[in-house]
Order: C-alpha cells, then structure tokens, then sequence
C-alpha cells in the first residue's frame, strides 16, 4: 500500500468517526452508526478505492446487520420504478448504438443547424433535446455525443489538448446531461427521485402536468449551457467552417440509409414515450411499458438486437443503484431527513420564496461538490415534503432548483458522465471551467428572474 492510499483509508475512518461522534443520539438513537457507515461508503467512492457496485453490495448488508431498518425498507430500491426504468433504458441504449439510430438522429440535427460554431452548438442542444425524449439514459446519451465530439476533433485535425478541442467535447456533455428534466422520463434517477417526493407529499404529477412545470425553465437551461461555451471560446475557432459541414455529411453517408431495424427501434421507443403520454388515461405504469418495448429488441424477427447478446447486457451496475437508493430508505426510519431539516429551517426561516428556492438551488451546487449527484438526490430528496410543511410552501419547486443545482459539475470525481468526458483525452480541465462557471451563475439569475415568475404563474410555488 504506498503512502497516498494509506492517507486515503485515514480519511475514510477519520470521516466516519467524524460523523459518528458529531451526530445526535438523543433523539435519534441509530443516527450516528447510519452516518458512519454511510459517510464510509460515500468517502470510498470519493477516493475510488474499491469497485462502486462493491461498495453499495457491503453498504446494503450492513444496513441489514445491523438492523437499521428493516428488511422490507433496506431492500425496498428493488421495488420502485428506477432500478427498472435504468434497465429499459439500458437496453435501449445498447440497441440505439448498435444500430446507429442515436447517432443518425444528432448528426441529422447537427448539419440542419449549419457547418459553423454556433450551428454545431445549436445542433448539440436540440439533438440533445429529441435523443432525450427517445433514451431515458443520460450516460448512453453521453457515450453516443462524445463518439461523434471525438470524431469531428479528428477529422478537423484539432490539437486534443486547445481550447476548440474542449469546448467541442463540453457541447457533447451539455447536450446529453442538459435535457435532463426537459421530459418526465428523461433521465432515470430523476424519475425516481420525482416519484419518491410525489410519494411523500400524497399527489401525482402526469407527463402533461410536469411538462407544463418544467419545459420551459428546463428549454432556457439548455440555451444557457451552450451560451456559456459560446461567450467563454475567447479567440478559439474552428479551422474550417466549411470543412465541418462536410464531416458531417460524410459521418451520416457512412450510416447509409435508415434500415429496418432502426425504422423497428424508432418505433419501439415511441411507443415507449406514447406510454408516458397515455399514462393519465390508461392508468398503466409507462415505466412496466418502457421495459416491455426495449426487451422487445430481441424477439426473434424484429432484427434489432440478437438474443444472446442479451447475456451480455452490463446489468450488475443495478446493485449499485439499489444500494445508494437504500440510503435514503434508511435515512427516512433513522430520522436523518427530520433531523437534517431540524438543523437547516433556522437558516430558511422568514426568507421569501424566491430566496429560499435559489437557496435550494445553491445546496445543490454545494452537495455535488461534497457528494455525486446521484448520492446527494437519494440522500436529500425524501428530505424536501419535510423541508415544504415546515416552510409552509410547495417544495416541488425547491426540489426543480436542488435538482439544477446538481446538474453544476466542476471536477471530473463529481459524476460519472462527466469523468467519461475526461477519458475521451480531447478535454482539459483549465479550458471549461469558465463555460462551467459562467453556467453556474446563468442558471442562478434564470432561476430567479424567469422560472421563479413563471413557476407563480401557473400556480406551483
């Protein structure tokens, strides 16, 4: 073990202890062994010590040892809509590579907008936009981008290492993790979050009803993410304008014509979204649908996907899900949510509504860099119906803002899609960091001057 992993391990006793001995007991009696053994495992990801599915297997067993809660709340992950809306959409996005589909319908997007700068970035956002509504998995979205980022760098024969090589790539990133609630279904992990807060506060909310919520400020969000790479690209450009345009005609000619199998995809995954739609006058889960149409890849005859290939399918990363949701279903029997919501409501107190949603908005900016995004929507999501009562207002909007402020990355360790953007070697960190921080303010003055009012508008806040 060399010394900087020895100070790793350290860190990861010193944080649990930290946590054990500063954690209330009085009141709640098994609060300090969940914040030790969660700060554990959260401080392990951090450092990237051990495998991440690893991690949340042990984390799912302790909680079970023991006896934080009981069996049928530890284990309850397994039962809610994510875990299976991830594996639709897994699927999914394993049959939009294979066949071509996501990236014929990005680089169709990408060459109606134009050969230039800004027509690429336009091309990013609404390509990003439609590939949204078809493949609820923000990953598979990312991996599908930076192919196309990653091919355009080399066509054009960029230095991997400039600024124009690293704006290209933050357009990818933008155009799959921006979307993420411009639909109901976009993105797997909000869906489930969103449903677990709907859950607690005793309502419901359709496609219909959350588009009404969130098309807009979220459509803003995406113009704001690509305004930020464009008034932060300084004095770099692309070599040739014209040239791009030609790179992109010649990626779409290399997919040849639109085959069978991905006219029989397209049609699979608008019925998925058709499921979403209907849902209010069918009272059908859309997720169960969703599921139904991806497994449908590889029925003998449809030419999609081939059967045995499906023993292939990369599932185990499902574990991990259900261990970090398994978070927040302990949390909610230890107390941690009253008792997070006890500590902060002297700081919300007596604040208008504005500031207190674009206060929302800052915790989450903060937890990201503290948590993953993923760990810090299980771990404060529950919190926000107990956060609303005690400040008498609707938290669905608080939980809108959290949910922005999330989607702030600054350093590669905060998310997973981000680090891939890194492994693609074509981005530096110095050349993004003022798109990312320009981004970040943008979205703290379109949260107050635009979604604010509108959110009043229609009633919600």
């Amino acid at each position: 073990m060399t010394r900087s992993h020895a100070l790793k391990w350290l860190s990861v006793l010193l944080t649990a202890s930290l946590f054990h001995a500063l954690a209330p007991n009085d009141t709640y009696a098994n609060l300090p062994l969940y914040l030790a053994l969660t700060a554990t495992a959260v401080t392990i990801w951090v450092f990237d010590l051990l495998p991440a599915v690893f991690v949340a297997a042990v984390l799912t067993f302790c909680y079970l040892i023991t006896n934080l809660a009981t069996p049928e709340v530890i284990l309850s992950p397994w039962t809610t809509v994510l875990i299976w809306t991830t594996f639709g959409a897994a699927i999914f996005g394993e049959a939009m590579e294979q066949t071509g589909l996501a990236k014929r319908v990005a680089l169709r997007c990408m060459l109606l907008t134009g050969g230039t700068f800004r027509g690429m970035l336009i091309g990013f956002g609404a390509g990003g936009i439609i590939l949204g509504l078809l493949l609820a998995s923000g990953f598979a979205r990312t991996v599908i981008f930076c192919a196309i980022g990653a091919g355009i760098i080399q066509a054009l024969e960029l230095d991997t290492k400039s600024r124009m090589s690293s704006l290209i790539m933050l357009g990818c990133f933008f155009a799959a993790a921006a979307p993420t609630m411009q639909f109901l279904h976009t993105s797997e992990t909000f869906i489930w979050a969103y449903s677990i807060l709907l859950k607690n506060l005793g309502i419901s909310v359709d496609f219909w009803e959350f588009l009404s919520h969130m098309f807009l400020p979220n459509l803003l969000y995406v113009i704001i993410c690509f305004a930020a790479i464009y008034l932060t690209r300084g004095s770099a450009r692309l070599p040739d304008e014209n040239a791009l345009k030609q790179i992109l005609r010649t990626r779409l000619k290399e997919l040849g014509p639109m085959n069978t199998a991905e006219k029989r995809l397209l049609i699979l995954a608008l019925l998925s979204v058709l499921g979403f739609m209907l849902e209010p006058l069918t009272g059908l889960n859309a997720v169960w649908g969703l599921c139904l149409a991806a497994l449908s890849c590889y029925l003998p005859g449809m030419g999609i996907m081939r059967a045995e290939s499906f023993t292939r399918l990369n599932i185990i990363f499902l574990v991990f899900i259900a261990g970090c949701m398994s978070m927040g279903a302990v949390a909610g029997a230890v107390g941690a949510n009253k008792w997070a919501v006890a500590a902060i409501m002297p700081n919300l107190q007596g604040l208008p509504p504005t500031a207190g949603i674009v206060c929302s908005y800052a915790a989450g900016v903060i937890a990201n860099l503290l948590l993953t995004p993923f760990a810090a929507t299980v771990g404060f999501t529950p919190a926000f119906a107990e956060l609303g009562r005690e400040m008498a207002v609707n938290p669905v909007p608080l939980f809108y803002a959290f949910q922005f402020g999330l989607d702030q990355y600054f350093f590669p360790y905060e998310g997973v899609m981000f680090l891939y953007l890194f492994t693609t070697g074509c981005v530096t960190l110095k050349h993004i960091l003022p798109a990312l921080g320009l981004r970040t303010v943008l979205t703290a003055v379109m949260i107050a001057a635009a979604a604010v009012p509108y959110w009043n508008m229609i009633g919600i806040m």
